[in-house]
């Protein structure tokens, strides 16, 4: 059994076309653009008889029933939504893998003795609300209440609202309390890009994940006072631009450093506002996320009391007030040994050219892996290039890797 990699490729590429017609690719979570894929979604797993519901998360969830009374479920999925001007592949090569994946199956007769379910996790990417892996934070308890508080950058509108409005039901999440019974779980699968250069540059066909990295991301806001440019001397400001590329500055120099102690780490400001933003205006304020990943928690907690002695500092040198706040952050997560024996022996047995390795990016299965086993594929991406709009995986590579996915998933439910 194997699947159909010219259909596999026809569908990334009809997906990628539901997009922000003047930013691609864009598909932002609670957009027209991210209603348009659901609904497209739906009618294809319609299509071939799998049932097709929307959980109390807003997550979109899609059962290939198996053909004995056994309550097990073998769960398998990803994201649709992307990052501002984003690819064709990040999290989408996953929902689209597993709705391949049951098409073949289907089509060629194939009866699971236990349920696969599919899932298309609302909001893994950062969204409007500044939170990142939405549905699977909820959807597993993984999440508090501040959370479900957060508001919109844009509309204001909180975040609690917004999981109601896509058809979610706050009454039944509970922090702690995931929708998924636990019980009924051998385990989770995600297929993702790399997002990375190694499987490219080491000649392989697939990475099996061994776990993934810690995220955790801040706002910072640094409050200076507006004046003008040529007239308010360089020693008498209180200039919010000046502390914050001093404190950023600092936090790149920092995040080097504790990568050379060998533990995986990264530290990323990738978001930055800037108050009123006018070439001859000094600004009044500053704000920008701090977004960290590692695979040792207690660094993370190490690199942070430095960043917040350090902002003290620059507060007074630079007659501004610096504050930050906790947004997120989650555990390291990982994956299930059995699990990734089983990838092991159908890699193997596709004669694929596989590594393990780690993930530093985050992913939906991180919280997945608090509630059940967890494993995943990676495929390379041309140049590791990611979270770009020449983000481009080839149709061999998706091929192996949904084929990869396609026979483990038959290991496991046989």
């Amino acid at each position: 059994m194997n699947i159909n990699p010219e259909r596999l490729w026809q569908t990334h590429m009809t997906v990628a076309e539901m997009t922000e017609t003047d930013a691609p690719y864009t598909r932002r979570s609670f957009t027209d653009e991210y209603r348009a894929v659901r609904h497209w979604l739906v009618d294809a797993f319609q299509q071939i008889g799998l049932e097709v519901e929307t959980d109390a998360a807003c997550n979109l969830r899609a059962l290939y029933k198996g053909c004995s009374e056994s309550k097990k479920i073998v769960g398998v999925g990803s994201h649709t939504d992307t990052v501002p001007c984003g690819g064709r592949f990040d999290g989408i090569s996953g929902v689209l893998a597993f709705l391949e994946v049951a098409r073949s199956m289907k089509g060629q007769g194939y009866r699971p003795k236990k349920h696969i379910l599919g899932i298309d996790f609302l909001a893994e990417e950062p969204s409007e609300f500044r939170l990142s892996c939405i549905g699977s934070r909820l959807a597993t308890g993984n999440f508090n209440e501040e959370m479900l508080r957060l508001t919109h950058r844009e509309t204001g509108q909180r975040l609690s609202d917004a999981v109601c409005d896509w058809g979610g039901d706050l009454s039944r999440l509970a922090p702690g309390s995931p929708l998924f019974d636990r019980s009924n779980f051998d385990g989770f699968l995600e297929l993702h890009i790399e997002q990375g250069p190694i499987l490219e540059k080491k000649q392989l066909d697939v990475g099996l994940v061994t776990g993934i990295c810690s995220v955790t991301r801040f706002d910072f806001v640094i409050s200076g006072t507006a004046n003008h440019a040529g007239n308010t001397p360089m020693d008498m400001r209180s200039d919010a631009v000046e502390a914050a590329t001093k404190l950023i500055g600092d936090i790149y120099d920092l995040g080097r450093e504790m990568l050379e102690r060998k533990p995986y780490f990264t530290a990323t400001v990738g978001r930055i506002d800037v108050l009123p933003n006018g070439s001859n205006v000094i600004a009044e304020k500053v704000t920008f996320t701090l977004d960290i990943r590692s695979e040792s928690n207690d660094l993370v907690a190490e690199c942070l009391e430095r960043i917040f002695a350090r902002e003290q500092e620059l507060a007074e040198q630079t007659a501004t007030s610096i504050n930050h706040v906790k947004i997120s952050q989650s555990r390291p997560s990982v994956s299930d040994p059995f699990l990734l024996l089983v990838l092991e022996e159908q890699a193997r047995k596709l004669e694929l050219n596989y590594i393990r390795m780690l993930s530093g990016a985050g992913h939906d299965a991180a919280y997945m892996s608090t509630i059940m086993p967890m494993a995943m594929i990676f495929v390379p991406c041309r140049d590791g290039i990611s979270h770009a709009a020449t983000e481009y995986s080839s149709k061999e590579q998706l091929a192996k890797g949904t084929n990869l996915l396609l026979h483990t998933l038959v290991a496991l439910t046989s």
